[in-house]
């Protein structure tokens, strides 16, 4: 996800919950500084800090990317079936490039 458009919908749903960028900030245990860096677009957020956005603002996570789990059920298996049909010489590549996108590095 675009980091601009992630700390938009941040931003704009924290004005809806009518908390400041510093409330918000003291909530989820990170300094007033790192939140405008996300919401600027300057930064990701850590995992954690990330679920801790979506629990403080009361949005399911996977609405920040407009996913259902139905949809990600679908997108499993997809790159399931993928990774089913590739050539097995192929398999070490694909195993790196899923390491390199992990979400821990989110």
């Amino acid at each position: 996800m675009d980091k601009h458009l992630l700390g938009k919908q941040i931003k704009q749903l924290r004005i809806e919950r009518g908390l400041s960028q510093e409330k918000l900030s003291e909530l989820i245990y990170i300094s007033p500084r790192q939140m405008c860096l996300i919401e600027n677009g300057n930064s990701y957020p850590s995992l954690d800090t990330f679920i801790r956005i979506a629990e403080v603002l009361e949005i399911d996570i996977n609405e920040f990317f407009n996913i259902n789990s139905k949809e990600i059920d679908e997108y499993r298996d997809s790159i399931i079936d993928l990774i089913k049909g590739l050539d097995r010489r192929k398999l070490p590549l694909v195993k790196d490039i899923l390491k390199a996108v992990d979400i821990q590095n989110f």
